[in-house]
């Protein structure tokens, strides 16, 4: 007796053993089984996954004399003559070699004639969308209303090509390509019924070569059984299919994965010189790398087309990386698989994204980052909550290396020669630790640095701890829908709740001001409190000092000799504009100007370049969008 190949050998003979069609298996066995059989069917799908081994299934049970369920009885002279291939009843027409009109004119004369014995003569014709289009409307109205003798099984691989006037005409079945799982099942049960040694990693080369058809896989199957001299191994049925073998993809992963780029090289290069498809080779990397994010991020997962040794192997490999990083590797070599469908030097592409892979960026300093600015926040929260802004010399900055701003101020004061007060020939005043201001300091509004220091305020009462709970939950609640209103009220502290309404001292500068005066900001501001701080139903803003962390030290600028000197502070507000006595001049007034105008210019200058440098301090450089860096 001939060898008969595993395709055939093995062609399902019951409706139980069709892989991977449980849904159309369940509906035709219920038809069959209830009487409610249809005048025409179409079974589409890809191929080789078992559409004309149900239509012949289907053609044997219709046929079947002793048949008492949905399945053939297989001993009767019907299922005998069936098997064989002999049942004149069952006439199956190559649609893409009978495909004329004058094909489907016989066709039409032929079903007129009863079955030569049973019910029913059944018509499968193959490849039914390579039909002309005549011939589909010659086949229309016979389609539509054929003798109570006949049923139609239509297959096709492209129903896209099909008239709508005949799909509206038949039942419609899918087939949808076999799962990996599934397909493994069949191939391993097949082995051991055939008795041939394999290896379980061979299966699932072969399963990804066959793409979901189960006759594509036996013929593969077939193939390597006889390249292996009735063995399968998986060495030698990768390199049988153009695939690389297993092993050297997992070797080449680990490589790209523990950053040894010249290994992972020197594998492309053996690929390459071994003949082996490189855009196969990049496609099983990425379906190893696939595997391994999944186990990585579901450790509890089990992948179809993975063994248990398989399985474990690539959880391994997860280990010596972060999922951030596989992530990375794995669109880079997407990106190379795409570039090196177009490109007419595939291997570039590909040794480019080798190369690239292990010098992607370090997630853990931007991590670092972050948590280094969450940090900085809760320290300025709780400072601008312990602190009364009544005493600003006693708020120490966050910064590292900063000193607090009062003193500094006063120590520049102090350290500035007094200009004259009175003329030369009047006697010189006493000494005192603050110079009385010139007559021009006095003509003019009174500014920091001329008025006396005025007596530190008692400290005020600390908010109650309820009160500070409260708060934060405002806090929270505002960052969660405004972050960069959120972090305004960081530098604000509540004081109590009088009448309904809750006063909060904001220790900052203009631009927080401005923003809490917002109407649209300071009504978020009213809903959070009212939800969240009992008894308030307003909000009183107080202005304060300066906010913890911010920049208090003050710059001067000077213009025409010292003629002129301009002071501004860290909150680039002007302090103080000082000018000598003994250049004014009524003639002078337009110099004058030109010169207070250029020494404001650089006092404000300067004033930005110090608050970016602190700034800097603060995020370890990193330019945040919204900081003014």
């Amino acid at each position: 007796m001939s060898y008969q190949v595993l395709a055939r050998k093995w062609r399902p003979q019951t409706f139980d053993a069709v892989v991977g069609q449980d849904a159309i298996t369940r509906t035709l066995r219920n038809a069959l089984a209830s009487g409610r059989i249809a005048h025409a069917y179409l079974f589409a799908g890809p191929r080789g996954i078992g559409k004309t081994t149900t239509a012949r299934l289907l053609a044997r049970a219709l046929l079947c004399t002793a048949r008492t369920g949905p399945e053939p009885c297989g001993k009767c002279a019907v299922c005998v003559e069936g098997l064989a291939g002999t049942l004149v009843d069952v006439i199956e027409i190559d649609g893409a070699s009978n495909r004329g009109i004058e094909e489907i004119r016989t066709l039409r004369e032929n079903v007129k004639y009863t079955p030569a014995r049973g019910r029913y003569k059944v018509y499968i014709i193959d490849e039914v969308h390579q039909l002309t289009e005549a011939a589909f409307n010659a086949l229309l109205k016979t389609l539509e209303e054929p003798p109570p003798h006949i049923v139609f099984v239509l297959a096709t691989t492209d129903p896209r090509e099909i008239p709508p006037t005949v799909l509206s005409r038949v039942q419609r079945f899918d087939f949808r390509p076999i799962a990996p799982d599934a397909l493994r099942a069949s191939l391993e049960h097949i082995l051991n019924e055939e008795k041939i040694p394999f290896e379980p990693a061979t299966l699932p080369v072969i399963v990804r070569a066959a793409e979901g058809s189960l006759r594509d896989a036996l013929s593969l199957l077939d193939t390597a059984i006889a390249y292996g001299d009735g063995r399968l191994e998986a060495e030698t049925t990768a390199k049988l299919l153009g695939a690389t073998a297993p092993v050297t993809v997992r070797a080449f992963a680990t490589a790209v994965v523990e950053h040894d780029t010249g290994a992972a090289l020197e594998a492309i290069d053996r690929a390459a010189r071994d003949g082996e498809d490189l855009l196969a080779f990049a496609r099983d990397v990425i379906e190893l790398l696939r595997l391994t994010l999944v186990l990585k991020a579901a450790p509890n997962a089990k992948p179809a087309d993975l063994t248990h040794t398989e399985g474990n192997e690539l959880r391994k490999l997860g280990e010596a990386t972060g999922l951030d990083e596989i992530l990375y590797v794995l669109r880079a070599f997407l990106e190379a698989d795409a570039l090196m469908r177009e490109s007419p030097h595939p291997r570039v592409e590909l040794e480019i994204a080798t190369v690239r892979s292990p010098r992607r960026p370090v997630p853990q300093a931007l991590d670092d980052v972050l948590r280094r600015v969450d940090e900085a926040q809760r320290e300025i929260r709780q400072q601008a909550l312990a602190t009364p802004p009544a005493t600003p010399a006693a708020q120490a900055s966050l910064l590292p290396g900063a000193e607090p701003a009062a003193p500094r101020a006063e120590a520049r004061r102090s350290s500035a020669p007094a200009p004259s007060s009175a003329p030369s020939s009047a006697p010189a005043p006493p000494r005192a630790s603050t110079p009385a201001p010139p007559p021009a300091q006095r003509a003019s509004s009174p500014t920091p640095q001329s008025a006396p220091a005025p007596a530190p305020a008692a400290p005020a009462a600390p908010p109650s701890q309820d009160l500070v709970t409260a708060w934060e939950r405002v806090v929270d609640e505002v960052m969660k829908k405004k972050p960069t209103l959120g972090a305004v009220l960081m530098q604000a502290r509540p004081t109590g709740v009088s009448d309904r309404e809750l006063t909060i001292v904001l220790v900052g500068n203009h631009f927080h001001r401005e923003m809490l005066a917002d109407v649209a900001n300071r009504e978020l501001v009213v809903q959070a409190v009212r939800r969240c701080v009992a008894g308030a139903e307003r909000v009183n803003l107080v202005a304060g000092g300066e906010a913890a962390g911010a920049v208090a030290t003050q710059v001067d600028a000077t213009a025409g000799g010292g003629m002129v000197t301009v002071e501004a502070n860290g909150k680039q507000e002007l302090t103080a504009i000082k000018i000598d006595p003994e250049v004014v001049n009524k003639e002078d007034v337009q110099m004058l100007e030109d010169l207070v105008l250029a020494a404001a210019n650089e006092a404000l200058r300067k004033s930005r370049e110090l608050v970016q440098q602190e700034l800097g301090k603060l995020t370890g450089g990193l330019k945040i969008p919204g900081l003014g860096m």
